[in-house]
Protein backbone atom coordinates (compact mmCIF):
# COMPACT_ATOMS: atom_id res chain seq x y z
CA UNK A 1 0.00 0.00 0.00
CA UNK A 2 2.38 2.10 1.41
CA UNK A 3 4.28 1.86 -2.22
CA UNK A 4 1.12 2.40 -4.10
CA UNK A 5 0.67 5.67 -2.41
CA UNK A 6 4.55 6.89 -3.19
CA UNK A 7 4.28 5.88 -7.51
CA UNK A 8 0.71 8.21 -6.58
CA UNK A 9 2.89 11.03 -5.09
CA UNK A 10 5.49 10.55 -7.96
CA UNK A 11 3.06 10.81 -10.91
CA UNK A 12 1.78 14.01 -9.47
CA UNK A 13 4.89 15.59 -8.56
CA UNK A 14 5.92 14.93 -12.40
CA UNK A 15 2.56 16.00 -13.94
CA UNK A 16 2.97 19.47 -11.31
CA UNK A 17 6.64 20.14 -13.03
CA UNK A 18 5.46 19.51 -16.34
CA UNK A 19 2.77 21.80 -16.23
CA UNK A 20 4.91 24.60 -14.14
CA UNK A 21 7.16 24.26 -16.76
CA UNK A 22 5.06 24.80 -19.95
CA UNK A 23 6.13 27.69 -22.31
CA UNK A 24 3.32 30.32 -21.73
CA UNK A 25 4.57 31.99 -25.44
CA UNK A 26 2.63 30.77 -28.14
CA UNK A 27 4.88 31.43 -30.85
CA UNK A 28 8.16 31.92 -28.83
CA UNK A 29 10.60 30.25 -31.78
CA UNK A 30 8.70 32.06 -34.65
CA UNK A 31 8.13 28.85 -35.92
CA UNK A 32 4.40 28.88 -36.65
CA UNK A 33 3.90 31.29 -39.94
CA UNK A 34 3.46 30.77 -43.54
CA UNK A 35 6.57 32.27 -44.83
CA UNK A 36 8.14 30.76 -47.90
CA UNK A 37 11.84 30.34 -48.87
CA UNK A 38 15.12 30.83 -47.03
CA UNK A 39 13.82 34.53 -45.78
CA UNK A 40 11.11 36.98 -45.76
CA UNK A 41 10.96 41.17 -45.66
CA UNK A 42 8.00 42.83 -44.68
CA UNK A 43 7.18 45.95 -46.73
CA UNK A 44 4.47 47.19 -43.86
CA UNK A 45 3.33 45.68 -40.30
CA UNK A 46 0.56 44.10 -42.60
CA UNK A 47 2.64 40.96 -44.51
CA UNK A 48 3.88 40.52 -40.77
CA UNK A 49 0.92 40.12 -38.87
CA UNK A 50 -0.46 38.06 -42.14
CA UNK A 51 2.63 35.62 -41.94
CA UNK A 52 4.09 34.92 -38.41
CA UNK A 53 0.97 33.40 -36.21
CA UNK A 54 0.52 34.86 -32.37
CA UNK A 55 2.44 37.31 -33.12
CA UNK A 56 1.82 41.48 -33.62
CA UNK A 57 3.63 44.05 -35.47
CA UNK A 58 2.83 47.63 -34.66
CA UNK A 59 5.98 49.15 -34.97
CA UNK A 60 7.11 51.63 -37.72
CA UNK A 61 6.91 49.96 -40.91
CA UNK A 62 9.09 47.97 -43.11
CA UNK A 63 12.57 45.93 -42.77
CA UNK A 64 11.34 43.48 -40.67
CA UNK A 65 11.83 40.12 -41.58
CA UNK A 66 11.63 36.20 -40.64
CA UNK A 67 14.91 34.04 -41.61
CA UNK A 68 15.11 30.17 -42.46
CA UNK A 69 18.73 29.25 -41.09
CA UNK A 70 21.09 28.93 -42.22
CA UNK A 71 20.17 30.76 -44.34
CA UNK A 72 22.59 31.58 -47.59
CA UNK A 73 22.13 35.16 -49.24
CA UNK A 74 24.00 37.87 -51.46
CA UNK A 75 26.41 37.26 -54.34
CA UNK A 76 28.77 35.81 -53.11
CA UNK A 77 26.60 34.08 -50.74
CA UNK A 78 27.42 34.72 -46.90
CA UNK A 79 26.13 32.37 -44.11
CA UNK A 80 23.63 35.58 -42.51
CA UNK A 81 23.65 34.26 -38.97
CA UNK A 82 24.39 30.34 -38.63
CA UNK A 83 22.44 27.69 -36.22
CA UNK A 84 19.05 29.07 -35.12
CA UNK A 85 18.90 28.77 -31.56
CA UNK A 86 15.60 26.61 -31.53
CA UNK A 87 14.07 25.61 -34.41
CA UNK A 88 14.52 26.58 -38.02
CA UNK A 89 13.66 30.29 -37.88
CA UNK A 90 14.72 33.57 -36.27
CA UNK A 91 12.89 36.84 -36.28
CA UNK A 92 15.04 40.04 -37.46
CA UNK A 93 14.22 43.17 -35.63
CA UNK A 94 15.68 46.56 -36.90
CA UNK A 95 16.46 50.32 -35.77
CA UNK A 96 17.17 53.53 -37.81
CA UNK A 97 17.66 56.65 -37.23
CA UNK A 98 16.32 58.12 -40.36
CA UNK A 99 18.33 61.10 -41.98
CA UNK A 100 15.85 63.61 -44.34
CA UNK A 101 17.34 66.44 -46.16
CA UNK A 102 14.58 69.00 -46.97
CA UNK A 103 14.86 72.39 -48.07
CA UNK A 104 15.41 75.04 -45.99
CA UNK A 105 15.30 76.51 -43.21
CA UNK A 106 14.16 73.20 -42.19
CA UNK A 107 18.00 71.50 -43.38
CA UNK A 108 18.97 68.20 -42.44
CA UNK A 109 16.29 66.60 -39.48
CA UNK A 110 16.38 63.06 -38.17
CA UNK A 111 13.29 60.20 -37.54
CA UNK A 112 13.88 57.23 -35.10
CA UNK A 113 12.27 54.54 -36.34
CA UNK A 114 11.98 51.49 -34.03
CA UNK A 115 10.17 48.13 -34.70
CA UNK A 116 7.78 47.03 -32.20
CA UNK A 117 6.04 43.47 -31.45
CA UNK A 118 4.00 41.15 -29.61
CA UNK A 119 3.64 37.79 -28.75
CA UNK A 120 0.77 36.16 -27.30
CA UNK A 121 0.50 34.14 -24.52
CA UNK A 122 -2.20 31.39 -24.16
CA UNK A 123 -3.81 32.43 -20.80
CA UNK A 124 -3.22 36.22 -18.96
CA UNK A 125 -0.42 36.34 -16.57
CA UNK A 126 -1.61 35.49 -12.38
CA UNK A 127 -1.21 37.65 -9.95
CA UNK A 128 -0.56 34.71 -7.35
CA UNK A 129 2.01 33.79 -9.50
CA UNK A 130 6.06 34.59 -10.30
CA UNK A 131 7.24 33.81 -13.66
CA UNK A 132 10.92 33.74 -15.58
CA UNK A 133 11.57 35.25 -18.50
CA UNK A 134 13.95 34.18 -20.85
CA UNK A 135 15.31 34.77 -24.74
CA UNK A 136 18.24 34.54 -27.25
CA UNK A 137 19.54 37.34 -29.18
CA UNK A 138 22.83 38.13 -31.54
CA UNK A 139 24.29 40.44 -34.06
CA UNK A 140 24.42 38.91 -37.56
CA UNK A 141 27.92 37.74 -38.22
CA UNK A 142 30.79 40.63 -39.20
CA UNK A 143 31.01 38.85 -43.22
CA UNK A 144 27.97 40.32 -43.99
CA UNK A 145 28.08 43.41 -46.05
CA UNK A 146 27.81 46.83 -44.38
CA UNK A 147 25.18 47.75 -46.61
CA UNK A 148 22.98 45.12 -44.40
CA UNK A 149 24.41 45.98 -40.66
CA UNK A 150 25.63 48.62 -39.28
CA UNK A 151 27.22 49.52 -35.83
CA UNK A 152 25.98 45.86 -34.74
CA UNK A 153 27.58 45.71 -31.25
CA UNK A 154 24.57 48.74 -30.51
CA UNK A 155 22.16 46.35 -31.13
CA UNK A 156 19.79 46.04 -27.81
CA UNK A 157 16.25 44.92 -27.33
CA UNK A 158 13.38 45.96 -24.28
CA UNK A 159 10.93 43.18 -23.67
CA UNK A 160 8.05 43.76 -21.51
CA UNK A 161 4.38 42.50 -20.15
CA UNK A 162 0.66 44.18 -21.93
CA UNK A 163 -2.38 43.71 -21.69
CA UNK A 164 -2.49 44.98 -25.55
CA UNK A 165 -1.32 43.46 -28.51
CA UNK A 166 -0.07 47.15 -29.52
CA UNK A 167 0.74 49.04 -26.16
CA UNK A 168 4.78 47.98 -25.16
CA UNK A 169 3.09 47.80 -21.34
CA UNK A 170 5.26 47.26 -18.64
CA UNK A 171 9.34 46.90 -19.47
CA UNK A 172 11.23 43.93 -17.66
CA UNK A 173 14.09 43.93 -19.25
CA UNK A 174 16.63 45.69 -21.41
CA UNK A 175 19.41 43.91 -22.81
CA UNK A 176 23.04 44.59 -23.05
CA UNK A 177 24.74 45.29 -25.83
CA UNK A 178 24.85 42.33 -28.73
CA UNK A 179 27.37 40.24 -30.05
CA UNK A 180 27.59 37.66 -32.80
CA UNK A 181 27.36 35.10 -30.80
CA UNK A 182 23.95 34.02 -29.11
CA UNK A 183 23.56 35.11 -25.84
CA UNK A 184 20.39 34.57 -23.13
CA UNK A 185 18.47 36.74 -21.10
CA UNK A 186 16.21 36.21 -18.37
CA UNK A 187 13.97 37.83 -15.76
CA UNK A 188 12.18 36.88 -12.92
CA UNK A 189 9.11 39.00 -12.02
CA UNK A 190 5.39 39.03 -10.55
CA UNK A 191 2.58 40.62 -12.12
CA UNK A 192 -0.62 42.39 -10.83
CA UNK A 193 -2.38 43.50 -14.46
CA UNK A 194 -3.22 39.90 -15.71
CA UNK A 195 -0.94 41.04 -18.65
CA UNK A 196 -1.18 38.51 -22.02
CA UNK A 197 1.36 39.86 -24.44
CA UNK A 198 5.25 40.17 -24.40
CA UNK A 199 6.50 42.98 -25.94
CA UNK A 200 9.60 43.90 -27.87
CA UNK A 201 11.29 46.99 -29.18
CA UNK A 202 14.58 47.03 -31.19
CA UNK A 203 16.71 50.06 -29.28
CA UNK A 204 19.02 52.54 -30.95
CA UNK A 205 22.10 53.77 -28.91
CA UNK A 206 23.20 56.45 -30.62
CA UNK A 207 23.85 54.66 -33.83
CA UNK A 208 23.03 54.83 -37.58
CA UNK A 209 21.00 51.29 -37.61
CA UNK A 210 21.15 47.73 -36.87
CA UNK A 211 20.08 44.57 -37.39
CA UNK A 212 19.15 42.29 -34.69
CA UNK A 213 18.68 38.34 -34.19
CA UNK A 214 15.87 37.14 -31.67
CA UNK A 215 15.04 33.71 -30.87
CA UNK A 216 13.14 31.49 -28.62
CA UNK A 217 11.47 33.76 -26.29
CA UNK A 218 10.02 31.77 -23.44
CA UNK A 219 8.01 32.47 -20.15
CA UNK A 220 7.32 29.87 -17.13
CA UNK A 221 6.06 29.55 -13.85
CA UNK A 222 8.91 29.85 -10.85
CA UNK A 223 9.73 29.99 -7.60
CA UNK A 224 13.01 31.43 -7.70
CA UNK A 225 13.86 34.92 -6.82
CA UNK A 226 12.50 37.98 -8.26
CA UNK A 227 15.85 39.38 -10.46
CA UNK A 228 16.82 43.00 -8.81
CA UNK A 229 19.19 45.05 -10.43
CA UNK A 230 19.62 48.12 -12.72
CA UNK A 231 17.96 47.23 -15.42
CA UNK A 232 19.60 49.59 -18.21
CA UNK A 233 21.73 49.66 -21.31
CA UNK A 234 25.46 49.80 -20.84
CA UNK A 235 26.42 53.60 -22.07
CA UNK A 236 28.65 53.80 -24.97
CA UNK A 237 31.11 56.40 -25.82
CA UNK A 238 30.03 59.07 -27.66
CA UNK A 239 31.69 60.76 -30.42
CA UNK A 240 30.82 63.99 -31.87
CA UNK A 241 28.57 63.34 -35.43
CA UNK A 242 28.42 67.39 -36.59
CA UNK A 243 27.78 70.44 -35.04
CA UNK A 244 24.86 72.63 -36.75
CA UNK A 245 22.83 75.96 -35.87
CA UNK A 246 19.23 76.62 -35.41
CA UNK A 247 18.87 76.29 -39.73
CA UNK A 248 20.08 73.01 -39.38
CA UNK A 249 23.26 74.05 -41.20
CA UNK A 250 26.58 72.49 -40.37
CA UNK A 251 28.81 74.95 -38.40
CA UNK A 252 32.21 75.32 -36.22
CA UNK A 253 32.24 75.97 -32.31
CA UNK A 254 33.25 79.16 -32.41
CA UNK A 255 30.05 80.41 -34.32
CA UNK A 256 28.13 82.39 -31.94
CA UNK A 257 24.42 81.92 -31.64
CA UNK A 258 22.44 78.68 -30.60
CA UNK A 259 24.48 75.35 -31.83
CA UNK A 260 23.33 71.66 -31.69
CA UNK A 261 25.92 69.47 -30.77
CA UNK A 262 24.68 65.94 -32.66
Amino acid sequence: MSKRITCIGLLLACAFTIKAQQNLVLNGSFELNNALGCWTGFANNIDYNNTVSYSNHFGDDYTTAIFNLPCLVCSPPFLWGGQPKDGNWVLVLVAQDETIVLPPPTGTIHIIKQRKISLALDAPLLNTKRYKLSFWIKAPPTNIPSIFCIDDKNNYIEVGISNYEDSLGRNLITTNLGDTEWQKYTWVFETQNAEEYLTIKAGLNGVINYFLLLDNFTLVETEEPLTTGVNEVAQQEKQLVKIVDILGKESSPNKKGLLFYI
